[in-house]
């Protein structure tokens, strides 16, 4: 197991390669980036009065696209997919949280006491007096 930077400087120094500049005046990782995107719808509705609103581009993205695109602007099919697949790792990990609360509360029911000691005297079977 290698050892993890204790510094942010060691940090930087050790992931010079993955860090991009950002046109938002920010040093971060492609990755972050390509999550960041994921994240953001890149259009808003713009109401215009009208009965056909149109789409504009977000705040967030607009100097991500004009004057030209930046060079680390992905795809909108890829953030849709980035976006789908936080979704579902997002719904099992609630689903296996759900499931362990369940397993606890299960064993918690059978094996504390409290639920017995909470029944009528004449109705305990395993407390001996």
């Amino acid at each position: 197991m290698s050892e993890k930077p204790a510094t942010v400087d060691e940090w930087k120094r050790l992931n010079a390669s993955r860090i991009v500049q950002c046109r938002w005046g920010c040093l971060l990782t492609e990755d972050a980036c390509r999550a960041y995107q994921s994240r953001r719808s890149r259009f808003v509705i713009h109401f215009n009065g009208s009965g056909n609103p149109y789409p504009r581009v977000n705040a967030d993205y607009l100097r991500c696209v004009y004057p030209e695109p930046c060079a680390h602007l992905i795809p909108e099919a890829e953030a849709e997919a980035l976006a789908e697949d936080r979704r579902l790792k997002a719904q099992q990990l609630r689903a296996d949280q759900s499931d362990g609360l369940s397993a606890a509360r299960e064993k918690a029911r059978l094996v504390s006491p409290e639920p017995m000691l909470d029944e009528a005297e004449w109705t305990r079977s395993l407390l001996a007096k």
